[in-house]
């Protein structure tokens, strides 16, 4: 039993010695999400699939279903929906048959509330991974800002975003930077192709969460801007010349966009500072249990009576926990003030001249930064601690033979 104990204080020393942080959750899957077009939206379309008309290893008998959003039944349609429901369904966008407009779609989740998205995940179903598309973030769901670019080609990151590509798998500068790749918008696979777009692993702040890395990957709206639909080679310069409503319908009908699946890996903003975010029934957001002394709805600030040193947030290696100011239990609250601890004015709970805490409403007919004395009128007299319930002894003094009321407030100091 005395193991098992010691065990368990050296687990609650090392959390305070370390940020504390939420498991990462799919946030997609509690999210409301939309988008501007959706096929058999809103009369039912014929589409094929792509990868059965290939030159070199066509179909004899390729299939080409109906898309109905209004079908009874389920496999015809396919609503924006089916891209995060956790099932084998997919959203599925009109085919170009139907207007060159249908390669400009636009995709938002709405995570309900703010999270620190740690990476996204985007899984095609029966056609290629979009070509040109772009990835976007939002606090409040009206101004949106690029988490990255995606482009058919290097030269397409030039051309169309003004970007210089990052060639090769996609790596990262610094913790704010936004970069356009083609690594992920190659045309093989031709269906069930995947894109990994990480916001934290591999930038510079990863492992201690750097302000500006937080303030990077904290977004409550998530926009997919679709901006062209991969294609073959050889359909590529009949597509850009005409209008796809006056091309063979067996060309435009392969065309469209597919995702069967967005995963959207993140967690509650707690600062470092709480390991558990659970559901509030009452709210019904997913709420910080705040650890390290701190308080806030994100944990953002010191509980009261926890500002001897200003609220840090927590970090991989640092739990900066909140440090209790020293009030000799004689006031709840205290304030953290910089020039009290340039000073070394404040004791901290060690006694030690350490911090700028200033406690506030000292009771007990106490006073000073830590109540450590007497106000006005009161003594403590010598032997008493200033720990000691009521330390502060009424003056009492004789005015015949005083010329004040008030007296040493400390009997302890010459």
């Amino acid at each position: 039993m005395k193991l098992l104990l010691l065990l368990l204080l050296m687990e609650q020393t090392a959390a305070q010695q370390r940020g504390l942080f939420p498991a990462i959750l799919n946030l997609a899957s509690n999210a409301v999400i939309s988008s501007n077009a959706t096929c058999g939206d809103p009369e039912p379309e014929v589409y094929c699939k792509l990868v059965e008309h290939v030159p070199g290893r066509r179909i004899k008998n390729p299939h080409c279903p109906k898309c109905d959003a209004n079908s009874v039944l389920s496999k015809e349609r396919h609503p924006i929906t089916n891209a995060i429901d956790g099932t084998n369904q997919w959203w599925q966008s009109p085919s170009i048959k139907n207007g060159r407009q249908f390669h400009w779609i636009t995709i938002t989740l709405d995570l309900k509330q703010i999270f620190q998205v740690a990476y996204i995940i985007i899984k095609a179903a029966n056609s290629p991974r979009p070509g040109n598309w772009i990835l976007e973030r939002s606090l409040d769901g009206v101004t949106f800002d690029p988490w990255q670019f995606y482009a058919i080609s290097d030269s397409e990151c030039l051309t169309r975003y003004n970007i210089t590509p990052r060639l090769g798998p996609p790596t990262y500068k610094s913790d704010m930077e936004v970069i356009c790749t083609s690594y992920y918008s190659r045309l093989n696979p031709l269906e069930h192709g995947e894109i990994h777009t990480s916001l934290i692993n591999g930038r510079p702040g990863a492992d201690d969460l750097t302000s500006d890395l937080l303030n990077f990957t904290s977004a409550r709206y998530i926009r997919l801007r679709l901006q062209r639909i991969r294609t073959l080679n050889a359909d590529l310069m009949t597509l850009s010349v005409r209008d796809p409503r006056d091309i063979d319908p067996i060309v435009t009908r392969r065309y469209y966009y597919s995702i069967k699946d967005i995963s959207v890996g993140g967690m509650c903003i707690c600062y470092g500072h709480a390991q558990s975010c659970p559901l509030d029934p009452v709210t019904k957001k997913l709420q910080c249990v705040c650890e390290h002394n701190t308080c806030g709805e994100n944990c953002n600030e010191c509980c009261p009576g926890y500002h001897q040193q200003p609220w840090q947030p927590g970090t991989v290696s640092e739990g900066n926990t909140c440090e209790k100011c020293n009030c000799h239990n004689k006031a709840v609250d205290c304030f953290f003030n910089q020039t009290i601890s340039e000073l070394s004015l404040s004791l901290n709970s060690h006694s030690v001249r350490q911090g700028g805490g200033v406690c506030i409403d000292c009771q007990q007919n106490t006073a000073g930064i830590n109540c450590e004395t007497c106000r006005d009128g009161y003594y403590r007299p010598a032997e008493v601690s200033p720990y000691s319930d009521s330390p502060c002894v009424e003056c009492n003094c004789d005015l015949r033979g005083s010329k004040s009321s008030v007296c040493a407030r400390d009997d302890s100091q010459p």
